[in-house]
């Protein structure tokens, strides 16, 4: 009798367990409930600190690009024409969300040396490195030349003899010069910012973006000879929706930076 009844008080009763699973169950609950928190404050964190760097990234990008525009183009200035336009705003507006710009990055520039009396494609310079990642040349007529300012297409580099080759065959006058530059489209396209097609993305979840050329009084313009600063405004957003966020009807955290600065190679 003693030893059935030390049996029986050994077990857990129907209702003891009962309770044993719903205390279990609170605490996973509870336990679910502050790991999806953490989860999800982490993921949030995470968004706004990409999107800071997405909006800093922009902004820096951008504005080396155009500080740098017409870098060791200086000696086409003078074409009244201003068929070397350096930075074309999209659309022609101001502000723009996209823009076109000429560079020349290793500064190929080359003087030719003697008149060249048949059509050429190709010519010895003093450092075929220089013309490297361009596409582009264009011919910048000589005090002495009655040559039409002319662009070709860089077709190969040889860095060994120091040849460049192009397209079209010409001839040229003694004192003329070559310079490379290429041409590269930074602009909006939704919330991407696109270096010259779609498919080349370098900044992602771009709400908008604003450029403004100011000329020396301080006026906006949109005319290369005119630009003496730049304004750009780049506002940035979160990767995804934050349901608890009312500031915007889309639930979009933003962040908006503005950066004001001169052209570099602008002269007053």
């Amino acid at each position: 009798m003693t030893t059935r009844k030390r049996i029986r008080n050994a077990g857990f009763t129907f209702v003891e367990l009962l309770v044993a699973f719903g205390i279990s169950a609170l605490v996973l609950i509870f336990l679910s409930r502050l790991f999806s928190a953490t989860l999800a404050s982490s993921n949030l964190q995470d968004q706004l600190s990409e999107m800071n760097q997405n909006a800093r990234y922009t902004i820096k990008e951008l504005s080396d690009i155009l500080m740098e525009a017409g870098s060791d183009l200086q000696s086409i200035y003078l074409d009244t024409l201003e068929k070397d336009t350096v930075i074309i705003p999209d659309d022609d507006a101001s502000p723009c969300s996209g823009f076109t710009v000429k560079i020349n990055p290793r500064g190929g520039i080359f003087l030719v040396p003697q008149t060249s009396h048949i059509a050429i494609t190709g010519m010895e310079v003093s450092n075929a490195r220089k013309f490297s990642h361009t596409n582009q040349l264009q011919r910048i007529p000589g005090a002495s030349s009655t040559l039409p300012l002319k662009f070709y297409t860089l077709t190969g580099i040889d860095t060994v003899t120091n040849f460049i080759y192009f397209t079209p065959a010409d001839s040229f006058v003694k004192g003329d010069a070559f310079c490379s530059f290429i041409k590269e489209r930074y602009y909006l396209s939704g919330t991407d910012l696109c270096l010259n097609t779609t498919d080349n993305i370098i900044a992602e979840n771009i709400d908008s973006l604003a450029i403004i050329f100011y000329d020396k009084g301080g006026n906006t313009t949109t005319r290369w000879s005119d630009m003496k600063s730049a304004e750009i405004l780049v506002r940035a957003r979160t990767a995804h929706p934050d349901p608890k966020y009312d500031e915007y009807d889309d639930h979009y955290r933003r962040v908006t930076l503005t950066y004001t600065f001169r052209l570099r190679n602008k002269t007053d």
